[in-house]
């Protein structure tokens, strides 16, 4: 590969990575907002959900004008909105229910107008395989989601100010990241760009309602119930729970990377990822049942490690499959909808910390299980059609 073409890549990888980052920050402090600040289970978990509020109208924006205007057009904009959602978040460290409701909206906005348009560039700079993009564009994503965390809960933990220092940490990184990004050669509109669709037929067909639709919500499901619900369900347990919050997240994401090359050889050779992937989140739920009968902070780390590991595969399986199925001028729009649909996952844990207290935790991951068992089936039936 030209050096020149590695270096943009990168650029694009780094722009995802810092834009993640400081969206994700916000998950290790939900012990800290709920002890501190007075906020109650079902807040902080809403707080999860608005960020969706954000995020999916502006990928099924952003995913599709990135068609039309180019790529770049799109990820110059997402670094400055991602910097003023921490800054609003940062204003309301005090617990501000309205501040805290408003950062989040916006962090979910800049995120959503970078993935799909990020993605849909680092897999168009990307020779070879379908899965090379996918894999690129999933490490840059994952990498923030969980480098954010980790970073933010160590801080928060140890250092003053806690719902504070975390977001003027963003802030500093981004502001030396976003120079390369803004910079990065290409990305322009392409000549025919102003027939192109803002939306995406492709994403209507039998192959993708059956092979991506029906399980992508698990792709944020399962990593947001490992950090948004585990670590709350041994809380009585920890002597440090907002750092502890912040690996769980880093494991959860870690996992979620490093499985990806073994996600690649397992689509090609031995089983459609997207399976493999729903079965390690009928593992990771019945685990989580253990965490709930035993609240013993010891098994949040398998869980972490099993709900990741689904995480990482699904996501790198949906980008690969939409890859296959949409034209190359619709690309950014049917990814846009991809990725909507895997953040409709970040409801899992608002519906469970409803759901929880009045049937029972263990309840509720069973029936979790079984619903990913029944996701399994419409895979089945593409994969099995000549």
């Amino acid at each position: 590969m030209a050096a020149a073409e590695q270096r943009t890549w990168l650029r694009v990888g780094l722009g995802l990575f810092v834009v993640a980052f400081g969206a994700n920050i916000f998950a290790p402090l939900l012990p800290s907002y709920r002890d501190a600040a007075g906020l109650s289970q079902s807040q902080v978990t809403f707080l999860l959900a608005i960020y969706v509020v954000g995020l999916v109208p502006s990928l099924l924006i952003g995913g599709p004008l990135s068609d039309i205007k180019g790529r770049r057009a799109l990820i110059r904009p997402a670094l400055l909105v991602g910097g003023v959602g921490s800054i609003v978040l940062a204003c309301g460290a005090a617990g501000s229910f309205l501040a805290l409701s408003v950062g989040r909206f916006i962090a979910g906005a800049a995120i959503g107008l970078i993935m799909a348009a990020g993605a849909a560039w680092l897999q168009e700079l990307s020779a070879g395989p379908a899965h090379i993009g996918a894999r690129r564009a999933t490490i840059a994503l994952s990498l923030g989601f969980g480098g954010g965390p980790l970073v933010a809960g160590l801080i928060a933990q140890f250092l003053p100010h806690p719902n504070v220092l975390p977001y003027l940490v963003h802030l500093v990184v981004l502001a030396i990241i976003a120079p390369l990004v803004w910079r990065t050669p290409g990305g322009a509109a392409q000549p025919d760009a102003e027939r192109r669709p803002m939306f995406s037929r492709s994403v209507l067909s039998r192959d993708f309602t059956w092979s991506v639709a029906a399980w992508a919500p698990w792709g944020f499901g399962a990593v947001s119930t490992s950090f948004a619900i585990l670590p709350a369900l041994v809380h009585a347990h920890l002597t440090w729970p907002v750092a502890f919050t912040g690996i769980i997240v880093a494991v959860t994401m870690g996992t979620g990377v490093a499985i990806q090359p073994l996600a690649t050889r397992f689509g090609s050779d031995l089983v459609p990822p997207a399976i493999l992937g729903l079965g390690f989140v009928i593992a990771g739920m019945l685990l989580s049942v253990a965490v709930a009968w035993t609240e013993s902070p010891w098994l949040v780390f398998p869980a972490a490690v099993l709900l990741g590991a689904a995480y990482g595969i699904m996501m790198v399986s949906g980008l690969r499959e939409v890859r296959r199925i949409a034209p190359p001028r619709e690309l950014g729009a049917a990814t846009a909808v991809f990725y909507s649909l895997t953040y409709i996952g970040f409801f899992a844990p608002l519906t469970l910390s409803y759901l929880g207290p009045a049937v029972g935790y263990p309840t509720v991951f069973v029936v979790g299980a079984l619903i990913a068992a029944a996701s399994i089936v419409p895979v089945l039936r593409i994969v099995r059609e000549p």
